[in-house]
């Protein structure tokens, strides 16, 4: 059951997402690190940044 909900979820996510790069433009990249910051915490970029 706890899996459904999981995959529900992710649908949900994905739908809302999708809506609001239709109505927004696409996430700029530092909406995006913003966001994986959020999720993951924070990471290093001082090396990633120049592999980019």
């Amino acid at each position: 059951m706890a899996e459904v909900a999981r995959q529900i979820r992710h649908q949900l996510l994905g739908d809302d997402l999708r809506r609001h790069e239709e109505e927004h433009g696409p996430f700029t990249d530092e909406e995006l690190a913003e966001a994986r910051g959020k999720i993951f915490g924070p990471a290093d970029t001082s090396e990633g940044a120049d592999a980019a």
